[in-house]
């Protein structure tokens, strides 16, 4: 019998003795208090895995600090933390059911016997490490005759067991010691997440280490939730989503913090200070020598930030390329692709439309007045685009004279609303050299239980429609 069913019964009993009123307001209480308590998770972290997680001080800190913080901001949960010393020793902890929930993990079968898993919020690469000695081994099946270090307990130990069984693995306590048995020389290679392996990499000054290839696939990250708490996952879900862009870019851009590590050789310092040693007395000599050395460590240590600036800037500028369009500087096919198309799930749940748009007569353009003339006028397009939509809308360059709207929250009719006043600020804006720029629109809306491509595909046969129709004007799948 449970605590609730327990008090109702006490309740009757009182109500039956004329008892009811004082007994009747401490079960309330009891109630209320036993209400409050399903409300708040024990949970457990792996105490040193930064920057995904950690425990410093006692203190929950990293990224899944962050999210739970969301979380209890956008549901009714509140989280307490049950200190572990080793990620052993949460996962034993999960089992034995004395923590409810761990923020951060991959789902494996093997977890999927005592934990159920939310919606993926975060995912990051798996990377190898090596010493700057070795060669550049793409991915495991290059590892060859070379022993790879891989933390015991993690995801990627049942990948390689199940699709690598010839590599000879090693297995070790956490990432710290992996990469260290590497820089040590004790084993060749080490497995382990992109994010975390930089912030041991620049903490523990292990700049012997390279990253030589990928590691398998990427992290994809849940939280996970004990079998008897599995009413969570439904409150847990609905938190994530709620989470905004913003937020997780926010949290991407705290502990996002990669930065160049340079090996300095000091060999050249100490032969300068030997030779100088030994020329003590002549201190004019020494002054000149001096002098011209400290100028021409003052142009190298110049050189060197600025081609540090220079490849922070080309990482930088790579980043937003693999995402953008170089012309319009939109969002590109292949963003879509990887934002919409591969990840379905995430708007399944919310009202979205889809708009296909592409410019009448665009080749006449081009062969009138040239191609330079030409990507003028898809940049000016693109302006009036990102002008007419709004926050939250996505705009993306298809390719040519194609560009996407992805409109969340928007039902056909208001899509095709859009579609009016983008072709009409079409018509008020002036082009390249007063070029008359129309546009054909293609619309539908995202069923219930399609998938993006199908919807994508009768959004291109409502454009062609509409091409049909005499273009300069908007058509509903």
């Amino acid at each position: 019998m449970t605590l609730l069913g327990s008090l109702q019964i006490v309740v009757l009993i009182c109500i039956a003795y004329g008892l009811a009123p004082g007994a009747f307001a401490y079960a309330q209480a009891a109630n209320s208090a036993t209400l409050k308590e399903d409300h708040v998770i024990r949970y457990c972290v792996d105490p040193d895995w930064l920057p995904y997680e950690a425990i410093i001080d006692g203190r929950h800190t990293g990224i899944s600090s962050d999210y739970l913080s969301l979380l209890t901001k956008y549901t009714d949960l509140s989280f307490v933390l049950v200190p572990t010393s080793s990620w052993r020793q949460s996962l034993a902890l999960l089992q034995q059911g004395e923590c409810e929930l761990t923020p951060m993990l991959n789902q494996t079968p093997k977890r999927d016997r005592y934990l159920l898993f939310s919606d993926v919020f975060f995912k990051s690469p798996n990377v190898l490490v090596s010493l700057k000695t070795e060669p550049f081994l793409q991915g495991f099946e290059h590892i060859g005759q070379r022993s790879l270090a891989i933390p015991s307990d993690y995801r990627l130990v049942e990948y390689i067991q199940q699709y690598y069984p010839s590599i000879d693995t090693v297995l070790t306590q956490s990432e710290r010691e992996g990469l260290q048995k590497v820089a040590k020389g004790e084993v060749d290679v080490f497995v382990g997440s992109m994010f975390s392996v930089n912030a041991y990499i620049q903490q523990q000054g292990l700049t012997s280490l390279k990253i030589a290839g990928w590691g398998g696939p990427e992290d994809e990250l849940r939280l996970g939730v004990i079998h008897s708490k599995q009413g969570l996952l439904k409150k847990i879900n609905e938190g994530l989503a709620n989470i905004t862009h913003g937020e997780h870019i926010s949290i991407y851009k705290k502990w996002h913090n990669i930065t160049v590590v340079e090996d300095i050789d000091y060999s050249v310092v100490y032969q300068v200070l030997a030779a100088l040693g030994g020329f003590i007395l002549f201190l004019l000599y020494r002054t000149i020598c001096m002098a011209k050395y400290n100028h021409h460590l003052s142009a190298k240590n110049k050189t060197l930030q600025k081609l540090q600036h220079e490849l922070e800037q080309k990482n930088s500028d790579l980043d937003f390329l693999a995402q953008h369009d170089p012309l319009t500087k939109l969002y590109n096919r292949h963003y879509f692709n990887q934002t919409f198309l591969n990840d379905e799930r995430a708007y399944r749940k919310d009202c979205v439309s889809l708009i296909i748009i592409d410019i009448d007569f665009f080749k006449a353009i081009n062969d009138m007045y040239g191609h330079a003339i030409g990507d003028k006028v898809l940049v000016q397009v693109a302006q009036v685009l990102q002008a007419s939509v709004r926050d939250g809308d996505v705009v993306a360059r298809w390719g040519g004279e194609e560009f996407v709207i992805v409109c969340k929250h928007l039902d056909l009719q208001g899509a095709a609303d859009l579609s009016q006043r983008i072709a009409k600020e079409l018509t008020q804006f002036s082009f390249q050299n007063n070029i008359k720029v129309t546009c054909s629109f293609g619309v539908a809306q995202l069923g219930e239980t399609e998938t993006i491509q199908t919807c994508f595909e009768r959004a291109d046969s409502a454009l062609f429609k509409a091409k049909q129709s005499g273009r300069n004007t908007y058509c509903c799948a």
